[in-house]
């Protein structure tokens, strides 16, 4: 059941497009955009593989083998990036 409940992502994006103020031809656009991205980040790495096994185990393989190295790396920047932003924010609230 937990893999077919929508991503925080998605429905962001969806209540983003929902509360614009946009022409319905625009809103159904960007509903389908949003809809296909959401897709093919699950169905591509499958489909790939039904087409090319060896490469895409090898590809697979080869990034999380750099996540392993990096990992811990990326956390840490997201987490100084967020932390940034948030203490911009406040400031940025309090002088306001």
């Amino acid at each position: 059941m937990i893999l077919f409940v929508p991503s925080t992502s998605f429905i962001a994006a969806v209540q983003v497009v929902a509360t614009a103020r946009a022409a319905v031809p625009a809103t159904v656009t960007a509903l389908l955009v949003i809809v296909l991205i959401s897709a093919l980040i699950v169905w591509l790495p499958l489909i790939t593989y039904l087409v090319a096994p060896d490469a895409t185990t090898r590809t697979l393989r080869t990034a999380n083998d750099w996540l392993r190295v990096h990992g811990r790396m990326i956390v840490l920047c997201a987490l100084a990036a967020a932390g940034a932003v948030l203490v911009l924010n406040g400031s940025l609230g309090l002088a306001g």
